[in-house]
């Protein structure tokens, strides 16, 4: 309350109130979480908000274990419809190039094989794009990559695009599931054409989550945030311009001073 008075005091905009810390979501996202986890786009154009989900968890844990890198593999059906990641992209939000380890597959097959191999290699991070719907990927397989994921203390997160909408429906053996939908862009400036820019924003909801029943509403939605240099995330309210850029004051007593004596 004190840094929104002297804000207004001070002429600018207040900034953003700070939202209540979700301590089920702070655990689920803890960087130091291993295991298996499945990410699913809420609708067919949520695929690309589900990878820049999985990439920043991938920050997050990259950020306690820097010499385990990522291993991504984009199966080549994936990589048709929604594209690679990109090099320089990556860079900017705080990936060194020579920490990712990009790998190509054909089928959904070989790219479960090449995610449980993986896992088991000691990288830090391991994250899987796979065209296979909600029957390709069963019990049998997703046991395979979580003991795995157990055995090589690695992060395991596959993103299963062509099984939008089906979050709620999938069975397996993974330890979270994530439905992810783009969250909504930071508010436009009154005349301009385009939103200010921010950082990235999904929506979230936890479908499911072992170890923290009852934490969770399957059916609620939440707004975050990632903070790429912090590489945190943040409720909603959380934005990259936290106040408004003011102009420099020309009615303080010096600058009128000045004006006076010229």
């Amino acid at each position: 309350m004190r840094r929104r008075i002297a804000a207004l005091e001070a002429g600018g905009a207040p900034a953003p109130a700070a939202a209540p810390r979700d301590e089920g979501l702070s655990r689920l996202l803890d960087p130091g979480r291993g295991g298996l986890r499945e990410a699913l786009p809420a609708r067919p154009t949520d695929a690309a908000a589900t990878a820049g989900f999985a990439f920043a968890l991938a920050l997050r844990r990259l950020r306690l274990r820097p010499q385990g890198g990522i291993v991504w593999i984009a199966e080549d059906m994936a990589a048709r419809e929604l594209g690679l990641p990109y090099g320089r992209g990556l860079q900017a939000a705080g990936l060194p190039p020579e920490l990712l380890v990009l790998a190509r597959t054909r089928r959904p097959r070989e790219t479960l094989w090449a995610m449980e191999e993986a896992l088991k290699s000691g990288a830090a991070v391991v994250i899987a794009e796979s065209w296979a719907d909600a029957s390709a990927y069963d019990l049998t397989a997703s046991r395979r990559l979580a003991l795995a994921a157990r055995r090589g203390d690695c992060a395991g997160l596959l993103l299963l695009p062509r099984a939008a909408g089906a979050a709620q429906r999938l069975a397996s053996a993974a330890e979270a599931r994530f439905e992810i939908a783009a969250g909504a862009p930071p508010p436009r400036a009154e005349g301009a054409p385009r939103p200010l820019p921010g950082p990235p924003a999904f929506r979230l909801r936890v479908v499911k989550a072992r170890g923290l029943v009852g934490a969770f509403d399957p059916q609620a939605w939440r707004d975050i945030v990632f903070d790429h240099q912090e590489a945190e995330f943040h409720g909603a309210p959380f934005h990259a311009l936290s106040r408004r850029a003011s102009a420099a004051p020309c009615d303080r007593p010096a600058r009128a001073q000045k004006r006076a004596l010229a």
